[in-house]
């Protein structure tokens, strides 16, 4: 998965302000410093997630200094230690959020029921200085991610809560948090069906140290075990892609259901037929640009396109930059890449 560069950048700043150095930033996640503010130069996700875990070791702060409180490094992890011998989700969060009372003032979680819905809101202690929305992010994916990671299932999010407006970077959060997004509210919040609760926690000590080993890579990640219908059409998009991709009516027929109910489906999960198709289509075209030396005119008939000049302005309105210039860019941050990197 890759992320905007919004996010890279952003973090990489805020580390070097908190004290690392530059060298061992660019070293570490072996990103070159040309990628620093090109807007247009996506970025892996397990690199933003060594910047994440640089701060945290560099700080022994999870809310990577920028808290109103710190919290204490390893607090995550404790967390998933406890959580994991809960018998379900619902017991498994309602102690996450008494841990996390007991051990920062950075934000309060909280758990409430609704009618059908389940909402787990946070709310950063004022006088933080996430300006940037970081550490908002960072909270919303952490929980969600592990909430998942508990039961092995992806929670579907009816919905996602921000109390901030729809930062520049807002079409973003589509593929961070699938599903309606709703900004300037009262608190950030995860809501979702309240069934989700009475799942029952299936992860182990052993599962739980291989999860907290990838570190913050999770957070940025999808989890392993989605089966969100917007992944479903996901899967079945990206193994037909080679071939061209089937019609809406056939993908619905293909899992049992109508047109109307696929589309309202989608709908209700933040994401459309049209942006499933794009997004397969962007990552493998920016895989294929940054990692093999395979022609454009190439590129564009292995996702999807006839014509080149198509696929050209396609790739600009998905990314910001035609096909050449984004691969004239990676060429460019490789011949400055520091050596033995």
């Amino acid at each position: 998965m890759t992320a905007a560069n919004n996010f890279f950048s952003d973090l990489f700043l805020l580390a070097e302000s908190k004290g690392i150095p530059r060298d061992v930033l660019l070293d570490r996640t072996g990103v070159p410093e040309s990628a620093l503010n090109a807007g247009d130069t996506r970025i892996p996700a397990e690199k933003l997630a060594l910047i994440v875990e640089s701060l945290w070791d560099h700080l022994q702060d999870e809310a990577m200094g920028i808290g109103q409180h710190p919290i204490p490094r390893g607090a995550f992890q404790m967390m998933g230690k406890l959580a994991i011998h809960e018998a379900n989700l619902a017991d498994a969060l309602t102690l996450g959020v008494q841990l996390y009372g007991m051990v920062t003032k950075a934000y309060s979680a909280q758990l409430d029921i609704d009618g059908d819905l389940a909402t787990l809101s946070f709310r950063l202690a004022p006088g933080h200085q996430d300006h940037k929305h970081l550490l908002a992010e960072i909270v919303l994916m952490s929980w969600h991610r592990f909430a998942s990671w508990l039961i092995a299932e992806s929670i579907t999010l009816n919905h996602v809560l921000f109390d901030y407006s729809a930062p520049a970077h807002a079409s973003e959060y589509a593929y961070l948090f699938p599903g309606k997004h709703r900004f300037n509210e009262a608190a950030l919040g995860l809501v979702f069906h309240k069934n989700y609760l009475e799942h029952s926690v299936v992860r182990s000590p052993e599962s739980l140290a291989a999860f907290v080993r990838r570190g913050p890579k999770e957070f940025f990640m999808q989890p392993e075990t989605d089966f969100s219908l917007s992944q479903d059409v996901k899967r079945i998009l990206q193994r037909r892609l080679q071939e061209g991709f089937p019609i809406i009516e056939d993908v619905a027929g293909h899992l049992n259901m109508t047109k109307r109910t696929l589309i309202r489906r989608l709908k209700m999960e933040g994401t459309s037929y049209q942006q499933l198709k794009d997004l397969v289509r962007r990552d493998k075209a920016v895989h294929l640009l940054a990692h093999k030396a395979v022609p454009v005119s190439e590129i564009a008939q292995k996702v999807g396109f006839s014509d080149p000049a198509v696929f050209a302005r396609a790739f600009k309105t998905w990314t910001g930059v035609s096909p050449r210039c984004y691969r004239a860019e990676r060429l460019d941050e490789r011949a400055v890449k520091p050596a033995g990197d």
